[in-house]
């Protein structure tokens, strides 16, 4: 997910308001509205990670996460 927007000089630059955050908050309502329900066995959650626009640090991240790499 993006929520930064790509950077020269730093791993994230500036949060994207408009693609970024709404697609977090969007992802985190849908969770909420499916955990409220009452009738549920289980709770559904989200590890979020941030690629920041770079296609080469989105790859990382993904493939820490599979390996189970501690954040």
């Amino acid at each position: 997910m993006m929520v930064h927007s790509r950077s020269e000089s730093v791993t994230c630059g500036p949060v994207m308001a408009q693609g970024g955050i709404q697609a977090l908050e969007t992802m985190l309502y849908t969770l909420d509205v499916i955990n409220s329900k009452e009738d549920k066995k289980i709770t559904i959650g989200a590890h979020i990670l941030d690629d920041c626009d770079t296609d080469t640090y989105g790859l990382e991240m993904a493939l820490d996460f599979i390996k189970g790499k501690k954040f």
